[in-house]
């Protein structure tokens, strides 16, 4: 029988071998493997709501004034580079603040390490720690520069 470990925080089934959930990177090392839960076919899981499954490009809307960035996996958020003209003027943005990637059908966001922060839905998140992301999350570069993330 196949068995998978779910995730106490999301719901995400992981294979028995993970140690953090792939979803929602909670610790899942002591979770006990289970059979798989029964799922509708094309349901999504708990942490990557948008309405069809992940999108190709991840869409955030600017809390300030509406303006919407469009990003591709692996880009980098920040002053300088592809999103620039976006976050100028934002000083407390780093030039290089945060990465957004797509894997494993979930979109994800990692703080590079940038002196003011990057948070998500009011939690600050820990630099080099992807964390997932879904539709409608409050997203956040530094305290200063708020986002909301389309679906």
């Amino acid at each position: 029988m196949e068995l998978t470990k779910h995730c106490p925080a999301c719901g995400e089934e992981n294979p028995v071998s993970e140690v953090i959930c792939r979803a929602c990177m909670t610790n899942i090392s002591s979770v006990s493997p289970s059979p798989p839960a029964k799922r509708p076919e094309g349901a999504q899981s708990e942490c990557s709501d948008f309405a069809a499954g992940p999108p190709d490009t991840l869409t955030l809307t600017r809390a300030s004034d509406g303006r919407e960035l469009t990003l591709e996996s692996g880009a980098t958020l920040g002053r300088h580079g592809e999103t620039g003209e976006f976050f100028k003027g934002e000083m407390t943005v780093s030039r290089t603040h945060a990465r957004v990637r797509l894997a494993d059908g979930v979109w994800r966001i990692e703080d590079l390490g940038s002196l003011n922060g990057t948070w998500v839905n009011g939690a600050r998140i820990e630099p080099g720690q992807a964390h997932p992301l879904a539709a409608g999350d409050t997203l956040a570069l530094s305290l200063a520069c708020e986002m909301r993330v389309a679906g």
